[in-house]
């Protein structure tokens, strides 16, 4: 009984602990971004553009490093059949 009461308190402070930290972690930039894209083209053929980052990273260059994946694919003649942002 006592193991597990000892067990409780020591993850409900983990969770206070890690809680605070990413909320500290986000204020000084670090931060996550996912970009997902699906295109298609008029045979039904799907392809999909994406980019991740974890960590300190420039955004407006993983951006267009995602846009540019998109461009090039609309070019092609594949029309945007979903985005998300995250």
């Amino acid at each position: 009984m006592k193991k597990a009461f000892t067990a409780s308190l020591f993850i409900a402070l983990l969770l206070v602990l890690y809680s605070q930290f990413s909320e500290l972690a986000y204020k000084l930039g670090f931060a996550e971004l996912k970009l997902v894209a699906v295109l298609e083209n008029s045979e039904k053929m799907k392809v999909k553009c994406d980019a991740y980052s974890l960590g300190f990273f420039d955004e407006i260059k993983l951006q267009n490093k995602f846009q540019k994946c998109i461009n090039t694919y609309e070019a092609e003649g594949y029309k945007l059949v979903s985005r998300s942002d995250t």
